[in-house]
This record gives C-alpha cells, structure tokens and sequence, in this order.
C-alpha cells in the first residue's frame, strides 16, 4: 500500500480513537475538576513533571530507533528489550527511594509517597515499549486506537469513581496506573511481545540514535516542565493546582493531537527519508491541515477562556481565565515545533533537535524565573514571549535540515492565522455586544461567531486548504 494511502487509514482510525476517548476524557476531567481541590491537582502536576523526565530517560530513544531503523532482526528486539528493562528498573528505584527527598526541596508533604506508588508505571513502560514500536512501525494503528481508547476510559473511569467517593490525589494517582496497566496488558496481547535477552552486544547503532533521541528528550521533557517545578517552588499549592489545570485545558489539544500525528508522521516520514520531494509536499500538507484545526480551537479557547472557566469548572476556578487565556494563544506554535521534531528524527536527524532543544534550555528557564515574579499570571506570560523567540531561532535550521524554505512552511499556515486573527476579533466584538447576557447563554454564541468568522476568512485567503480538505476526505473514504 502507498505510504500515504496508510497514513491516511493510519490517520483515520487514530482520529476516531482520539476523538471519542478525549470527548470521554474531557467530560470525566470536567467532573472531577469540580470534585477535587486545586491542591490536589497541584500535588499530582508536579509528580507527573518529575515522572514524565525520567520516564523520557528510562525509555532511551530505543523505541523510536525500532520504529526508524530500515531493517531489524528477532535477536536485535530481544537484546532491546532486555536493554529497556535495566533501564526502566533503574530509573524507577532511583526516582523512588530520593522520592522523600523531593518532597522535602518542594516543601510538599505527601509528595514522596505519590512519586514512590507513580513510579508503578516504569514497570509498564518496560514492558509495553517494544510491542507499541513495532505496531507503529507496521502502522498497525487499528488495533493501536482501540487500545488507547480502552486505556483512556479504564484510567477515566477509575478516577472519576475515586473522585466521587472523595479520594484526593489518589483518585489521579491509581486512575493513571489503571489506564497505563489496561495499556500494557493489551499491548503485550494484541502486538507482538518479544522475550528480553539481556546480552547487549550488536545493537550499538540503537544506542547511538536512541542517545541523541533521549538527550533531545530529556532537555525537552525538563525545559518545557520546568515551568510546573518552578511554580512549585516559589507559588502556593493553591496557585500551583490553577495553573497545572489552565496548562492542562490549554496543552490538552495540543497533546493529543499530537499524539495522533507524531504517530502516524514518524513511520511515514521514515519510509519517505528517501524520496525527499515527495517527504517535503506531505509535510506541508500536514502543517496546512494542522494549522487549520488547531488556531481555531486553541485561539478559540483563549478568547473565550472568561466563559469556559466560568460556566465549566466554576468559580473557584475564576483565577485560572488569565492563564488559560495566554498559554491557548502560543500553543498552536508549540504544535508546529513538535511536528518538525518529529520529521527530524524520523530522517535519522536526532542531533538537530537536540539542538532546537538546547535554545529552549536556554531560552525557557530565564523567562519563568522572571514571569514567576509575577505570580501565575506573569509565569503563563513567559510562554507567550519564549515560544515565539525559540521558533524564530530554530525554523531556518530545521527547514534547512528538510529542504524546505521558511517562507514555505510561513505560506502553509497564512490562512488558518489570518482566519484566527479574525475569529478573536470576531469574539471579542461579540462578547463588547452581548456583555449584559448570563454567561451560560454567551458562550454558545461566541463559539458560533467566532467559528463561522473563521471558516469565512479561511476561504477566502487560502484556498489551498479545501483542496488538501478533499484529498484527505477521499484518503479516509477510500
């Protein structure tokens, strides 16, 4: 089958999987935003930041290098295997017993025995790592969907249940552990599970990539959860909960959207790293197409974040609209940044987004140690000024790498940006008119104008999109 013909089947299911099980998702989060307190979720936003680095580390590149290596033998899977086990089994009883430590330089009580159980998931990365690279290779992504989704609703579910019978913490803590072992359990049933052998030798080049790849990585995972350790640090638990919930509303879309198209981007950009011309128009093709769904839901979110807050999670809630609002606007940039890393990698270019990572290193930090000065409000504002500055210096390099000029990739995406400028205006504007109306009443209607503002604007300044429209509307039909 043509390599677009099965990123397209490959796309199709993805989407339907991410679509349900994150309507799910966002419905149960909505419910258990309103059962928790902002404490609760400012304890488990810094244990997953810590989780989510090491975990980056323990996994060492090997599964992307499986996905991007032209050839692999049985024996090279076992060897990797047995590889991600050690390092997996490492990392995990390392992060658990400094977990008391941590929870002292956070001045978190209670911080060190959520680590210690979280760390439960290392187990399951180890084992679930090899299966889901090789079902992404094969771009299986099928059965790939169906187990996401049965993950998704099995961690939902559990923590909604916890939740509702006044858990805490807890209710997020054993509700990620359910998703990831449901995951696991499906992964090793459904995939292609494969016995670990712990001899090392011959499958050096996967170290190579897979180092690159982790560096890159773990800069990544740190630099761009820093904001979360830091907040930490020098915030109320209190403000710490608001923040990690409007970063979490805001880089939901981002995260899961990406999910689906580094995904289905990595194995196909793989098998295109030798027809380049043809690599380069898809690519293109996918940036127009995400620009065009992602500006008008996160700018959308961002204009409307006043009502959203107020009407969905409530007034405890209120000082997260100024967050929320800020970080919506910049996230569409940071999905643009993924999906070029991930082609650069998918090339075998692993040392260029090491790269792009170290300005981020550089970059980030020194903005969320002066906008933390200004409370949660002025740490959200880092973002705005960073990401923008990050991107500007890191596109030309990433465009060279692909072939591909920056006016390119700045036309791919004219439309979708012209269309959101004018869906903002168009919200506000309307907002300025109906000022008087309840809120629950308004936010339908801002959502209806700004919407049909930017699919009007859209057509007339880029009709290059409806074309890639119908291509991709054929593709999954087909």
């Amino acid at each position: 089958m043509q390599v677009e013909r099965q990123a397209a089947v490959a796309l199709k299911w993805h989407t339907l999987a991410k679509v349900f099980s994150q309507a799910f998702s966002w419905a149960v989060t909505l419910i258990v935003v309103r059962l928790l307190a902002p404490e609760d979720y400012g304890l488990m936003a810094v244990s997953t930041v810590i989780i989510s680095i090491i975990a980056g580390t323990a996994e060492f590149g090997l599964g992307s290098s499986l996905m991007q290596a032209q050839n692999l033998e049985r024996r090279e899977l076992a060897r990797v295997a047995g590889m991600l086990g050690v390092f997996n089994l490492v990392c995990g009883v390392a992060l658990a017993a400094s977990a008391p430590w941590i929870a002292t330089a956070f001045n978190e009580p209670g911080l060190d025995l959520v680590i210690q159980v979280s760390t439960l998931q290392f187990v399951l990365y180890a084992i679930e790592a090899v299966p889901q690279a090789l079902m992404q290779r094969e771009m299986n992504f099928k059965s790939n969907a169906a187990i996401e989704v049965t993950a998704v609703v099995a961690a939902s579910a559990t923590t909604l249940a916890l939740a509702w019978f006044d858990a805490g913490v807890w209710s997020l803590v054993i509700g990620n552990l359910a998703g990831g072992a449901v995951r696991t359990v499906l992964f090793v049933l459904l995939g292609t599970f494969v016995l670990p052998s712990f001899v090392f030798t011959g499958i050096g080049k996967h170290i190579r990539f897979g180092g690159q790849v982790t560096a890159a990585r773990f800069l990544w995972q740190f630099t761009y959860q820093l904001d979360t350790l830091i907040a930490a640090r020098f915030l109320s638990g209190q403000a710490v909960g608001l923040y990690s919930v409007s970063m979490h509303l805001a880089t939901m879309p981002v995260s899961k959207t990406m999910a689906i198209v580094n995904q289905v981007a990595f194995p196909a950009v793989a098998r295109l790293q030798n027809e380049l011309p043809r690599m380069r128009a898809r690519l293109l093709e996918a940036l127009r197409l995400l620009a065009f769904v992602a500006i008008p839901a996160l700018w959308g979110l961002s204009a409307t974040a006043q009502e959203f807050v107020d009407v969905v999670l409530g007034a405890r809630w209120h000082e997260a609209v100024l967050p929320l609002a800020v970080v919506s606007l910049v996230a569409p940039l940071r999905m643009l940044m993924a999906l070029f890393a991930t082609a650069a990698s998918a090339i075998g270019r692993a040392d260029l987004e090491v790269r792009n990572t170290l300005v981020g290193a550089l970059v980030l930090p020194v903005a969320f140690l002066v906008g933390v000065q200004a409370s949660l409000t002025g740490l959200a504002a880092s973002w705005l000024v960073a990401v923008p500055i990050i991107l500007a210096v890191t596109l030309p390099w990433t465009c060279a790498a692909m072939g591909l000029s920056t006016s390119s990739v700045l036309t791919a995406v004219r439309g979708p940006l012209i269309g959101g400028v004018a869906m903002y205006g168009a919200v506000l504007a309307t907002r300025a008119a109906l000022i008087d109306i309840e809120e629950v009443i308004r936010l339908p209607i801002l959502i209806v104008a700004g919407a049909v503002s930017y699919l009007l604007v859209v057509a007339l300044a880029d009709r290059a999109i409806w074309g890639d429209l119908r291509r991709l509307a054929a593709a999954l039909h087909g």
